[in-house]
């Protein structure tokens, strides 16, 4: 047996095929990613792939409105040969004013990493940096919302004559030597530093002080550098809001932790 997830950002598609595994626990197959422009093409390819696969059932998270949740569904309906649509609910309580205000990546996301290692900071590096808690129960405690590094350097590159657009490195040397350089190292590494920093604090407020760190997102390489997260264990699962899905769902499912030098010791 076969399952889709999806999740859509405001920048792209990413997609995983799950396949049902020893003890019926699902594993990713194969995953890819398309630019929000490229939908229809993207999931050609999707298409092409399961084509000769049995599958239940597509689990969609996006947050970018009904219209590009429908666009999604209607290319679905035509490459999956009928299989079903679902847009699963999050089952983990939300101590927040407005619960619902909460974005459904984020809330997804803290399903995954709860599955994964209990309560913990889950850290999504992506068009935002989000740093949230995660409680015992489980329970979304709420967190905080930054920005990620293409927008600091979209921000830097229109502030001022002196300045320009860069793309952002992870790894870069705090001593730049050129404006490009210096720019480059301000938006990586004060991201990184931001990161950390707003680790320390959330897990303190939220009475987390020895939670493990999950980290996810697009971005995820700039948090790779070493003790940013002090003596914290820290994890790495590139597709946790898929896991978030599948675990709505109420599927059993696991995910692969990627290795980052940074973390070999954890």
């Amino acid at each position: 047996m076969h399952w889709v997830t999806f999740d859509q950002g405001n920048n792209s598609l990413k997609w995983c095929v799950w396949e049902a595994g020893p003890r019926d626990r699902a594993e990713i197959q194969r995953r890819g990613r398309c630019a929000s422009g490229e939908v229809q093409t993207g999931l050609a390819e999707l298409g092409k792939l399961i084509a000769d696969s049995v599958v239940e059932s597509a689990f969609y998270c996006g947050v970018t409105g009904s219209e590009s949740a429908s666009e999604v569904r209607a290319i679905w309906e035509t490459i999956s040969g009928g299989a079903a649509w679902e847009e699963p609910r999050e089952t983990m309580a939300v101590e927040c004013e407005e619960p619902e205000r909460v974005g459904r990546d984020r809330r997804l996301a803290a399903e995954g990493a709860y599955a994964l290692v209990g309560p913990s900071i889950v850290v999504d590096a992506g068009t935002a940096l989000t740093v949230d808690a995660v409680g015992r129960g489980p329970v979304f405690l709420g967190g905080a919302i930054a920005a990620g590094p293409s927008v600091l350097a979209q921000a830097l590159g229109s502030a001022g004559a002196q300045l320009h657009a860069v793309e952002p490195s992870p790894g870069v040397r705090a001593l730049g030597r050129s404006t490009s350089e210096a720019l480059e190292a301000g938006i990586s590494i004060g991201f990184a530093g931001a990161a950390a920093r707003l680790v320390e604090e959330v897990a303190r407020e939220a009475d987390l002080s020895g939670a493990p760190v999950v980290v996810t997102g697009g971005a995820r390489s700039h948090l790779d550098r070493e003790d940013l997260f002090g003596e914290r264990a820290v994890h790495v699962f590139p597709d946790l809001v898929h896991l978030g899905l599948m675990t709505a769902a109420g599927r059993m499912a696991g995910l692969q932790e990627e290795s980052w030098r940074s973390t070999s010791g954890s």
